[in-house]
């Protein structure tokens, strides 16, 4: 059946590609914050650039999908000097710091008042553009635009063209984000320029409004949407930040994305800070802004690694009781950057809270899959967000399952699920020990990793697969009888004693056994085979590949913990050597199917030299072997014994 609501021709209860998208307009404006983060004593200013249907400027009102990206206007290469991770854990006294003590409570935000007031001069019906950020355009938006929507790209405080400071996850940067949707809603100003306060509206908008965007981009839809602003209906979060503190941090530990370590907030700050792309821009500023950086750097705290207010501030879990934003939530298994850890906790946060969302896992690692071959992403997002956003009902939170998970077996087979973790319980992992003694040695130096070559392939296979591993303890079930599903939250628990007043603690779940598996690698199926509607871009069409030869083992999770911070992640606990302690972390959340045939086999070990610091000092530790348990949340009723 085939309709028109003003504009908008539907087909089958979804929009369709009837609006020319070479004919949209471009637009810049830019948007009044609540924040001074400059403390120039003028509310900031940051640049927005709008695609919207050219029908718009005729009287026709459209959503909007809105992209806040702090990357789009290039990105401070050179400045992109993460900290040194070649250095002891630091050992800590007795500490006496409370949950009070480390909970942030937003009553204490307060934005100083501008000195100065901007005073409207006039105002203009259009601000068109023929700048095009670098990173602004995505072809999936293009879809949209030729469906009736359209897109909007904001960089954010102290971006090129934007004033203020850049303060990666804080209130100030949440403000000016949301500041964009309420301008989209009439409730606060924007301008053609910095200078002439010719004042632009947003007439052409409906007031409904959608965030979308990966890894940072999808971290500011998670931020915003804790604000509970009106007009923001629904976002669609990939590969995102959900707590900063996990990004950065895990139980006490600098720990960030696997294959970027010494990145922290402040790294990231100085990367995204564009403005300096600018001389005469940046100039004025610059002295303001290393104060800024050097404040950053105390409150981030690498020498604990402990859970602060600073980072509470961070965590938009906090903050769900006041989202009103229904979600879209997609993330890879193989994302070692944003670890699955964070989609798991805001679905599981939004689920308790009764707000509809949906989750999709793919078998990639950070990326988008809207050009994946065989993936229901982009139909289900187009009537997810007709729904929300053009009110069509089409039946789309009733009829989609609440999760979808593509197999690591075979990529065409997407697993539904009524919750995540598919499971239900966990069980204990049935272990035998390969070694008789609960004694391993924490030194690098006793491995085969080279710091100067950062060979960690190699010192990752040696943990795994060398017959001779006094610097790790291994745990191996007996072949598995059938395929067997993990899906959840590994869990790992043990009495140890270390004869150092600190230690790192790590663990690892290995499937072990010969194999061609999937790889989160992408090769191109179809060039150029996706066109995204009227007059738009194509992309092409891609696919996961299949290992040529079969590996010997792959990792399904990790987790770790400063052994210090054996009660929570906000406190250090002194160690006193040779004595026992328990502790008990989790690994990353998982969706993994292993092979009948392999075999399972739980690591504990201590440097992890793809995650954690890599310490000089050696630690020797003792692990009670009895005491050794794995939770792990099987989607079958046994498991056999070794």
């Amino acid at each position: 059946m085939e309709h028109t609501i003003p504009n908008i021709v539907l087909k089958d209860g979804r929009t369709q590609p009837v609006f020319d998208y070479q004919n949209c307009l471009f637009e810049k404006v830019y948007v009044e914050t609540p924040v001074d983060t400059d403390g120039d004593g003028k509310l900031d200013l940051i640049a927005v650039y709008i695609r919207r249907p050219q029908e718009t400027t005729q009287g026709m009102k459209v959503p909007a999908i809105y992209v806040a990206n702090p990357y789009m206007l290039e990105c401070n290469e050179d400045w992109y000097v993460p900290h040194s991770v070649d250095q002891d854990v630091k050992a800590y006294p007795q500490q006496h710091i409370t949950q009070d003590d480390v909970t942030f409570d937003p009553a204490e935000v307060h934005f100083s008042e501008p000195r100065t007031q901007r005073i409207t001069a006039g105002y203009a019906e259009t601000a068109p553009t023929e700048e095009i950020p670098l990173d602004c355009i995505s072809d999936w938006y293009s879809y949209f635009n030729s469906r009736g929507y359209a897109s909007v790209f904001c960089g954010g405080l102290g971006t090129r063209g934007s004033e203020g400071f850049n303060c990666c996850g804080s209130p100030e940067e949440t403000a000016a984000f949301r500041a964009v949707i309420d301008w989209l809603n009439g409730r606060c100003r924007a301008f053609t320029n910095r200078t002439d306060n010719i004042e632009i509206k947003a007439d052409w908008c409906t007031g409904k409004v959608a965030m979308s965007g990966k890894s940072y981009l999808g971290t500011m839809c998670i931020a915003v949407a804790s604000t509970g602003v009106d007009g923001l209906e629904t976002i669609i979060p990939e590969a995102a930040i959900s707590n900063w503190y996990d990004y950065y941090r895990c139980n006490g530990l600098n720990l960030p994305a696997i294959g970027w370590q010494g990145d922290d907030l402040d790294i990231l700050a100085k990367y995204c800070f564009s403005r300096a792309k600018d001389p005469e821009d940046y100039a004025p500023v610059a002295a303001d802004y290393a104060a800024w950086l050097e404040n950053m750097v105390a409150a981030e705290d690498r020498d604990s690694g402990n859970y602060s207010r600073w980072w509470d501030q961070r965590n938009y879990l906090n903050a769900v009781s006041k989202m009103k934003a229904s979600a879209f939530i997609v993330h890879g298994l193989a994302d070692w950057n944003v670890k699955p850890t964070q989609c798991a906790n805001l679905f599981a946060a939004l689920e308790k809270q009764g707000i509809p969302c949906k989750m999709v896992l793919h078998q990639g690692a950070h990326i988008y899959i809207h050009d994946l071959e065989g993936s229901p992403i982009n139909e289900m997002l187009h009537l997810w967000l007709d729904h929300f956003l053009y009110g069509i009902d089409n039946g789309v939170v009733e009829k989609l399952p609440n999760v979808l998970v593509q197999s690591n077996l075979d990529q065409t087979v997407w697993q539904p699920s009524q919750s995540f973790p598919a499971a239900k319980t966990s069980e204990t992992l049935p272990l035998t020990p390969t070694q008789e003694s609960g004694h391993f040695m924490d030194d690098l130096s006793a491995t085969v990793y080279d710091r100067s070559r950062d060979n960690a392939a190699e010192w990752l296979s040696q943990l795994v697969l060398a017959k001779k591993h006094d610097h790790c303890l291994r745990y191996l079930t007996a072949p598995l009888a059938e395929d067997t599903r993990i899906s959840g939250t590994v869990q790992v628990s043990f009495r140890a004693a270390c004869q150092s007043p600190t230690a790192i603690l790590s663990a690892m779940l290995v499937e072990v056994g010969a194999q061609n598996r999937l790889t989160c690698e992408q090769k191109v199926v179809a060039p150029g085979g996706i066109l995204w509607g009227l007059h738009t871009p194509t992309s092409d069409l891609k696919s996961f590949k299949v290992e040529e030869a079969p590996s010997p083992f792959k990792v399904i999770t990790r987790g770790w913990m400063n052994a210090q911070n054996r009660r929570n992640n906000y406190c250090k606990d002194a160690i006193e050597p040779g004595k026992f302690y328990d502790y008990k972390f989790s690994m990353v959340p998982m969706d993994h199917t292993v092979r009948a045939g392999n075999r399972l086999c739980l690591i504990l070990y201590g440097t992890d030299v793809e995650a954690t610091q890599r310490p000089f000092t050696a630690v020797e530790l003792e692990v009670d072997q009895n005491t050794v348990r794995a939770e792990v949340p099987f989607l079958r009723e046994t498991i056999g014994e070794a």
